[in-house]
């Protein structure tokens, strides 16, 4: 299930139109197995396709939606295009994102906190050969609405360097390192409580993709779409 917010509060998202999703008494029942930074299994491995379709067309008139997704981009329906929404693949490392850059795939990976210390800037850094910037939210306090002059860096379908974000919340030691898993930063504090608050309800009769589709189509034109601070495209 999903919640929608038109206008969030947050910090980072404050200005932007966001959503959770989430199963039925799971919060990581939509994000898939793979995924590192979930801290155990649920048998998810396959993507709600209805829902896929819906979020990839979830554009508000005018306006830009971008998401970041842990399923591989071989599972993906569609590729990005323009006029629909971006999907950004969560790369494992630095070098899966560059890997994927060059085959034409938005991507993002996260880095220890600790890793810009050694970087002789402290906002790009390469990965293979690839450019890699880190998120302009992390050294300017931009936010996502003031990234790229309202057109954020990571709903650019077609660039070809990648996004890095720094590990942050209570598990960032865990979601640096690959060899433990958990550490998603979406399952502490504020925005844990709504996702959880989320998993308790009960699924209603109006679908995730019905849903979704419904919120885009009320949201102002020009406006910034974020689908997924918590979830992903997994069907629960």
């Amino acid at each position: 299930m999903i919640n929608c917010t038109a206008n969030s509060r947050a910090k980072k998202t404050g200005g932007i139109a966001q959503n959770y999703r989430a199963g039925e008494g799971e919060i990581f029942a939509t994000c898939p197995d793979r995924c590192p930074l979930k801290p155990y299994p649920t048998g998810t491995t396959e993507i709600d396709r209805e829902y896929e379709s819906a979020v990839r067309r979830a554009v508000p008139r005018k306006g830009v939606a971008f998401l970041f997704t842990h399923f591989k981009p071989e599972q993906w329906a569609e590729k990005n295009r323009p006029g629909l929404t971006v999907f950004n693949f969560s790369a494992d490392s630095l070098r899966q994102a560059a890997a994927y850059i060059k085959r034409g795939v938005a991507s993002v990976a996260v880095v220890p906190e600790s890793f810009w210390e050694d970087t002789p800037s402290r906002k790009v850094t390469t990965a293979d050969g690839v450019k890699m910037v880190r998120c302009p939210d992390e050294t300017m306090g931009v936010g996502c609405v003031g990234c790229g002059n309202g057109n954020p860096l990571c709903s650019r379908h077609d660039r070809e360097y990648g996004i890095v974000f720094t590990a942050h919340g209570s598990g960032k030691s865990k979601a640096a390192d690959n060899d433990q898993r958990g550490g998603c930063y979406a399952a502490f504090h504020f925005v844990g409580k709504h996702w959880r608050d989320l998993s308790k309800r009960t699924q209603p009769d109006e679908s995730d993709a019905e849903k979704i589709r419904r919120f885009a189509k009320s949201l102002p034109p020009r406006s910034i779409f974020r689908p997924h601070i918590a979830g992903d495209l997994g069907k629960a």
